[in-house]
């Protein structure tokens, strides 16, 4: 439970503090003197519970563009995912053959690799391994055959997502004989088809990367127990700056970050580390601790400052692993008998561009649980939302839910209410840092994460 702080501390915090996207270095200072604001402005900015932050705008791009495709996919009597389940894909692929006028290149029957084991957990969203995701601006038709003029089965629409079964070579289109076959649910019927490779792009996840990026952790900590940067909010001071830029050349913010010098020299060369990012400490200075990064896979010296030297993770059961390539996740539980996969799941990351940032790579500490936290419009100080269900891996970075805009009534600002399904989550990075997930799945995180021996990665 969280300690209750005074408000006028929360205010304090907020003038001198951001979270999770702003394109700052320093956070915006045109917040009126307190005898300026009105009691609603005093609410608007400041968090209503302990149990509630404060961050920065959380949306890469507007959420209200995310909603609008999703009522629209909604409207024409789309699920939620229109692909097939594990099983019906299993079966699918069990009947299917060669149509005669193309030739297999590829089947896809991605299965966990030796190692990982099937716990899940979570199944409201059961589908394939392997999909197929839409990208044509106006739609794809799905077809008989490998081939234009044929039968058209279907239509999806754009970011609609399919099972894939096969690639296939066939008909060539826009310079490209590939196509691929895929399976999907519509009105209750399981249909199979064609689309071509220009109409979208084929996505899996990728159990043996992630596999081997827990197994990576996993050995860290086996040698001794990690410690991890703590700078959120720059609360243990900012770091140097770089030319006045907010991220450094490995895409490493300025804020929430710990200068890392090659050197026991603050005139030395240096890089960012993130708050989060683990490190081992292997020896110390006065005024530093020489740290290896694995993520970096080198050794820096850090003030010490930014270590609190308590903090540590010496045991890892708990990993979430975010592949910011494909846009999806995993979680694994770390037994004796390999890993165990709890729940697999689409997600969004981060966005890199004026107003946000990208969910920068490595291995993070499962930092904090909030239920939810709120956060501020674009470039502005004034509470726009929240997100629910919220783990905090790096500065103000969570996976969480569906963000939720705040609406006016009467001038109150009014809670409509949360929402699960968002048509554009596991497609491209349309959030900032934060990685967002369907509400219920971070629900299912926010109680099964441990974050005493939790930890985030994000691979690319």
């Amino acid at each position: 439970m969280y300690r209750k702080i005074s408000l006028l501390l929360i205010g304090i915090i907020l003038v001198t503090a951001t979270g999770c996207v702003n394109r700052r270095i320093a956070p915006p200072k045109d917040i009126p003197a307190p005898g300026q604001q009105t009691d609603q402005v005093r609410k608007d900015r400041l968090a209503k519970s302990d149990k509630e932050a404060v961050e920065e705008n959380i949306n890469g791009l507007s959420i209200e563009d995310d909603l609008r495709a999703t009522q629209t996919a909604q409207r024409d009597g789309k699920g939620r995912i229109s692909g097939l389940s594990r099983q019906q894909k299993a079966q699918m692929l069990k009947k299917i053959g060669s149509k005669k006028m193309n030739t297999v290149l590829h089947e896809y029957n991605t299965t966990l690799p030796q190692g990982i084991n099937d716990a899940v957990r979570y199944d409201l969203y059961d589908f394939s391994y392997d999909y197929f995701l839409v990208t044509a601006e106006d739609g794809a038709d799905v077809r008989e055959k490998p081939a234009p003029g044929t039968t058209v089965v279907a239509r999806l629409e754009n970011l609609d997502k399919a099972s894939l079964l096969q690639r296939v070579e066939s008909e060539e289109i826009k310079g490209s004989k590939i196509w691929y076959r895929i399976g999907f649910q519509n009105g209750g019927k399981i249909i199979e088809g064609y689309l071509h490779s220009s109409e979208g792009t084929p996505r899996t996840f990728r159990f043996g990367k992630m596999q081997d990026a827990v197994n990576s952790l996993k050995q860290q900590v086996d040698k001794g127990a990690l410690h991890f940067v703590s700078n959120y909010k720059n609360q243990n001071g900012a770091p140097p700056s770089k030319g006045g830029a907010a991220v450094d050349q490995y895409g490493y913010r300025v804020y929430h970050s710990a200068p890392a010098y090659e050197r026991a020299d603050t005139n030395s060369n240096f890089r960012y580390i993130p708050d989060g990012m683990l490190v081992r400490i292997l020896d110390e200075t006065d005024e530093f601790y020489h740290v290896n990064v694995p993520a970096f896979g080198g050794d820096y010296y850090i003030p010490k400052k930014y270590i609190d030297p308590d903090a540590i993770l010496s045991r890892l059961k708990h990993v979430v692993v975010v592949d910011r390539n494909q846009q999806n996740q995993a979680a694994f539980e770390v037994g004796e008998n390999g890993l165990n996969l709890i729940s697999y799941t689409l997600c969004t990351t981060g966005l890199p561009g004026d107003f946000s940032f990208e969910t920068t790579l490595g291995s993070y500490k499962a930092i904090e649980k909030r239920d939810r936290f709120e956060y501020l419009k674009k470039d502005t100080q004034y509470i726009a939302g929240y997100a629910p269900f919220a783990v905090r891996f790096t500065g103000g970075a969570y996976i969480h839910g569906v963000p939720v805009a705040y609406e006016e009534k009467d001038g109150k600002r009014v809670d409509p209410g949360p929402i699960e399904y968002l048509q554009t989550i596991g497609t491209f990075p349309r959030s900032s840092m934060c990685v967002r997930n369907y509400t219920s799945h971070a629900e299912f995180l926010y109680n099964w994460m441990d974050t005493q021996s939790g930890a985030v990665i994000v691979i690319e």
